[in-house]
């Protein structure tokens, strides 16, 4: 396990709860000052920060003075023996190709070298873990910002020498408590979802307390990227276990994968990737979702006419599920060329929006409209919804969408996103890890 170092930028931290969690500390020296009393108990660096001239030569004097096992000089050239010398460099906007890191870090002298980096995309943590593979000698290499948060987690996988923590306030962004650190360890089960923008999905709270329920030590990651160049190489590079995929990647991810189960290859869509021993297998449990959401709210789908509404990867998901049931599909779309497309896949009709719904028994909301920060309702008029009507809308942010809200006032029987959401979630949860979580547990996390 590699050890962890407690970045102490508040002199109370050294008797915290955190230092207990600790192996070693950093005495952040430009924001505790010095000289230190009492020093700590644990191993320590002293790091020079912003320091300049003759205060940084006094702080550095003291440090060795008081047994720091490494003075981190950044980029500096400081007279300190090579030995007790960290070398440090941080880009707080990027991350450099693996070439560059190691031409950066190689032409630094100290004997340990550190390079920490703003993470923008998976491909950075690929260099990341590029880059530690092949650099000599001691070292610690990290990723900043939440995308670099794995970076901390799987510190040994990167051959670090430590990984940083905090005690209550982070001294760099992505750094997790000294505590969560210790609760995780070096071999934790890593989950996560990859889309953009993320900021509505309930996903990380769902699986997180799922985790909490099945006693799991792991973490969820929001993985909030602008494109998927380097999926597979960061998944097995970092053991990520498993990645939920939503809006805009369900298709593209197919090119990243290395097997499909059935449904993933019927519907040309993932939402759910399992690494299984280094092999990278996609799954679609949005279909299963359709499925439970439709049973549960007892319509009989077998001989029932629907009207999908969107032509993306819950669309298709949407479809197959239907279709496999027995249901009529009619796809309707506002650009035609995508429903005439999506409708020929699944061997089922496209229309224009209609101006009736009398032949239909179920409509289905499988675009972002009436979502958080979208326009308010689907692509349909509200008005020609009756009783006879089952609307499904996919939307689950807010939980009661425009859509459901109309459409119950009209006497429509109606089902919410949230309760698909929730099963394809149990789902790849299952898929992940064997193990059952408890619904309630979940259904609370969406609430």
């Amino acid at each position: 396990m590699t050890r962890i170092c407690l970045s102490v930028g508040r002199v109370e931290d050294l008797q915290s709860d955190a230092m207990q969690s600790a192996d070693m500390a950093e005495l952040r020296l430009d924001m505790t000052g010095w000289p230190l009393d009492p020093l700590p108990e644990k191993p320590f660096i002293a790091t020079l920060g912003g320091l300049e001239g003759q205060s940084r030569a006094e702080a550095a004097e003291w440090a060795l003075s008081a047994g720091a096992e490494l003075i981190d000089v950044g980029d500096g050239d400081d007279a300190i023996d090579e030995g007790r010398k960290m070398a440090s460099h941080h880009d707080w906007e990027r991350t450099p190709s693996w070439e560059e890191i190691l031409r950066l870090l190689g032409g630094m002298r100290g004997g340990l070298r550190k390079g920490a980096f703003m993470v923008n995309s998976l491909r950075d943590l690929v260099n990341i873990k590029q880059a530690a593979d092949l650099i000599a000698g001691r070292h610690v290499m990290l990723g900043m910002g939440e995308l670099g948060v794995i970076t901390r987690i799987r510190s040994q996988l990167l051959g670090n020498e430590f990984t940083y923590a905090h005690g209550g306030k982070a001294t760099a962004p992505g750094q997790l408590s000294a505590q969560e650190m210790r609760r995780l360890g070096g071999d934790a089960l890593l989950l996560g979802i990859v889309g953009r923008p993320l900021g509505h999905s309930s996903s990380p709270a769902m699986h997180r307390a799922a985790m909490d329920a099945t006693g799991l030590a792991g973490r969820y990651l929001r993985l909030d990227v602008p494109d998927l160049d380097g999926l597979a190489a960061f998944m097995k590079f970092y053991d990520v276990r498993g990645l939920n995929v939503t809006i805009p990647y369900k298709v593209e991810a197919l090119a990243h994968l290395d097997a499909l189960d059935a449904s993933a290859a019927a519907v040309g869509a993932v939402n759910t990737i399992s690494n299984e021993d280094g092999r990278l297998v996609g799954y679609n449990t949005d279909v299963l979702g359709v499925k439970e959401a439709l049973s549960e709210a007892g319509l009989v789908i077998e001989g029932s006419e629907a009207l999908v509404l969107g032509a993306g990867g819950a669309a298709m998901a949407c479809c197959h599920a239907l279709l496999s049931e027995g249901c009529g599909v009619t796809v309707s779309n506002r650009d035609m060329s995508k429903a005439e497309a999506l409708a020929q896949r699944f061997g089922c009709s496209a229309a224009g929006v209609p101006r009736s719904l009398e032949r239909f028994d179920l409509i289905v909301n499988c675009t972002p409209l009436g979502m958080e920060g979208y326009p308010s309702l689907a692509p349909l008029e509200v008005e020609l919804i009756g009783e006879g009507h089952t609307v499904f809308d996919m939307v689950y942010r807010p939980r009661e969408t425009p859509l459901i809200r109309e459409a119950s006032a009209r006497g429509a029987r109606t089902i919410e996103g949230a309760e698909m959401l929730l099963h394809q979630a149990m789902a790849s949860f299952r898929i992940w890890t064997g193990l059952d979580a408890p619904k309630r547990v979940m259904m609370e996390a969406i609430l």
